[in-house]
């Protein structure tokens, strides 16, 4: 039977999240590769997105699955910023847990370069003034659950400078969040498309604040691979890669800011390569149309 999970808010708002089941009998392991060079690669995802059952290789490409064996006519996926994702039967792992990803190729005329004169204004796209006490953590302790806001995009194209996250309480070991950029569908929704073209990496500290990546530091040229410029909304989402403490990290001790208003919808993904899910909310005031934001944001140019 799936269980529930309820996150009580300020005012009596409360969160309702469907949790998946999560039997899992029994363990695979092995290691995601270049497959041009043998080399690890690190902080892979690998799941079966039909269970939203999943996992994260640590920084040598090891990873640990558990999983129910009933499970084996299943699809997995296995992805990573620069290579071509796979698609393959579960039972096709089971039989060669090693796994090689080849490098993806891209067009250089499929990169669209705009003078830097064309942007002249600086400013945030996101929730940069969360509310007091309108708290979010991460819905899963598992490696590659994620957390996310949808950004509208005011003016196109728009040359992202920076990523925040903030956190507004912290009582758990250390961290490592990937910072995500996912592309949306025609419908709005959040696709496994990631627009940063290599892993933005922040690791949390006992202390609240704001947790920026800087994506202009080792700007040299016009064509970069930190050059991120949007055309288009998208969805900013930090996702557990790693734990520095011993065993399960408690990540209900992690707290980002967040809001309920106007702007971008929150979503949530229980486990690596999961469905995207919209959190439902039940009030005893009218809501009015407004929507749970995560205190997630960009630095932009425009």
């Amino acid at each position: 039977m799936p269980s529930y999970w309820f996150f009580s808010l300020r005012f009596y708002w409360v969160l309702l999240f469907l949790f998946p089941s999560t039997a899992a009998a029994q363990l695979i392991v092995g290691n995601i590769v270049n497959r041009a060079t043998q080399q690890p690669i690190p902080f892979v995802n690998v799941g079966l997105p039909k269970r939203g059952l999943g996992t994260v290789s640590d920084e040598q490409g090891h990873y640990q699955l558990r999983y129910n064996p009933a499970y084996a006519a299943d699809s997995v996926r296995v992805s990573s910023v620069g290579y071509e994702p796979r698609m393959m039967p579960f039972a096709a792992l089971l039989a060669g847990a090693n796994v090689g990803l080849a490098p993806l190729t891209v067009s250089l005329t499929d990169v669209n370069v705009v003078a830097a004169s064309v942007y002249s204004r600086t400013h945030t796209l996101g929730l940069d003034k969360p509310r007091p006490l309108f708290n979010f953590h991460l819905m899963s302790n598992e490696l590659g659950t994620e957390i996310g806001t949808l950004i509208q995009v005011e003016r196109r194209p728009s040359l992202v400078q920076s990523l925040h996250v903030v956190v507004a309480k912290n009582e758990t070991a250390p961290l490592t969040l990937r910072v995500n950029v996912y592309r949306l569908d025609a419908q709005g929704q959040p696709t496994t498309e990631k627009l940063l073209q290599r892993d933005v990496l922040l690791t949390t500290g006992p202390q609240k604040g704001v947790l920026t990546a800087d994506l202009t530091a080792d700007l040299t040229a016009d064509l970069t691979a930190d050059r991120l410029v949007l055309t288009e909304d998208c969805l900013l989402a930090v996702e557990l890669v790693k734990s520095s403490g011993p065993g399960t990290p408690d990540v209900s001790k992690l707290y980002f800011g967040g809001a309920l208003g106007y702007g971008g919808q929150c979503y949530v993904r229980l486990a690596s390569q999961g469905a995207w899910i919209k959190p439902t909310m039940k009030s005893n005031v009218p809501l009015l149309g407004k929507k749970l934001q995560v205190a997630f944001y960009l630095t932009v140019k425009d």
